[in-house]
């Protein structure tokens, strides 16, 4: 019997004992908010860089340390601490939907978790669609939506838990329950880095360091391949998320994963400026994203190309931008410039960057 093997009953047991000694716990989260552009993780594309068949195996030295984002009285903070994995990883619950697919991404053994609210970027279990049907292939279980169960997570016997620092998806509340089942909380903020990033910071943790790298360049191929096989269309490039409410529209920067996305491309990314976009309220101190009010409306979309994300999958952007009289007469609007993401482009990772990519290809091949 191996040393792992030795270990999983000890485990097992501490799951139980955790079980036994959790009471519910089951917090509401609210449902994702389409008014917040949030960064992520990653994107499959033709090649699949994911394959299991191409995925690596142990690498590195273990035990290892990586850095996990501090919680205190169940807040996520700036600052972060090494946590130690003793072992490669084996069963891996993610209790953040966003960071499953970048799990996914470098062929992680991800066996369970949590899930979004079912909708136009999720399928019925809560899965996002770029990746639901891999998780399926692997057999991961959905164990939510949007409202941790502690009790699930033990009975997986997990080796490793993957929690969200924010989001809708996050567990922070949880997170000294959640180490009382006696395994490694690996806490990550997808909300301040791009996919690529966080796709890195998970392949090593989970000794899937080659299985990244694969990912990020495939994407960069891809890059490489759009540009080759479209017009670049008219500069600058606005990204754009419509608040839900009406209130005003949102715009993504270079620090978002949309922004990051149509700089690799080599276009010009246009985000209004101070004096133009909100500084209050939700948004004071975020760099992924800045909001317009109906007010400046009309300072806001400058851009000759309008890329919209269409994050409830209905209405399309343009016409949901054509209801501010003040939109209506933009120069993207007049000339039918405004062209729809895909629902996944809300939450970017491996899987809906290729995505993008695949759909920007579609409106301005050659």
């Amino acid at each position: 019997m191996t040393s792992r093997s030795l270990l999983r009953p000890a485990r097992a047991l501490a799951a139980l004992t955790a079980t036994a000694a959790l009471t519910l716990g089951v917090v509401a989260c609210s449902d994702d908010d389409s008014d917040s552009a949030t960064t992520g993780a990653a994107a499959s594309d033709n090649s699949d860089a994911s394959d299991s068949s191409g995925s690596s195996d142990d690498q590195g030295t273990w035990p290892r340390e990586v850095d996990s984002v501090v919680v205190d009285n169940g807040k996520a903070g700036t600052e972060t601490e090494k946590i130690e994995i003793p072992a490669k990883p084996e069963r891996i619950v993610s209790t953040s939907v966003t960071l499953t697919g970048s799990l996914l991404a470098v062929d992680a053994p991800v066996v369970a978790s949590g899930g979004a609210k079912a909708g136009a970027t999720s399928d019925d279990k809560g899965f996002f669609t770029q990746w639901a049907e891999k998780a399926d292939e692997q057999g991961v279980k959905a164990l939510w939506q949007l409202e941790p169960d502690l009790q699930k997570v033990a009975a997986e016997d997990p080796d490793l838990i993957v929690v969200s620092a924010k989001g809708a998806d996050t567990a922070t509340a949880q997170i000294d329950e959640l180490k009382k089942i006696g395994v490694p909380v690996l806490v990550l903020d997808y909300s301040d880095k791009t996919w690529g990033d966080i796709t890195t910071e998970i392949g090593e943790a989970t000794g899937h360091e080659s299985d990244a790298d694969k990912a990020i360049k495939s994407y960069q191929d891809r890059v490489a391949e759009v540009k080759e096989n479209i017009e670049e269309p008219e500069q600058p490039v606005n990204v754009v998320l419509p608040a839900q409410d009406g209130s005003g529209v949102n715009y993504m920067t270079s620090e978002s994963a949309q922004g990051r996305i149509v700089e690799d491309l080599g276009w010009d990314l246009n985000v209004p400026g101070d004096g133009v976009a909100r500084t209050d309220g939700s948004y004071a101190g975020r760099t992924d994203v800045r909001q317009v009010t109906n007010e400046n409306a009309d300072k806001g979309l400058v851009g000759r190309t309008v890329l919209g994300v269409n994050a409830d999958g209905k209405e399309p952007v343009i016409d949901k931008l054509k209801a501010n009289p003040l939109l209506a007469t933009t120069y993207a609007v007049e000339n039918n410039r405004v062209f729809d993401l895909n629902p996944s482009a809300f939450r970017i990772d491996y899987f809906s960057a290729l995505e993008i990519l695949d759909k920007i290809e579609e409106y301005f091949s050659k």
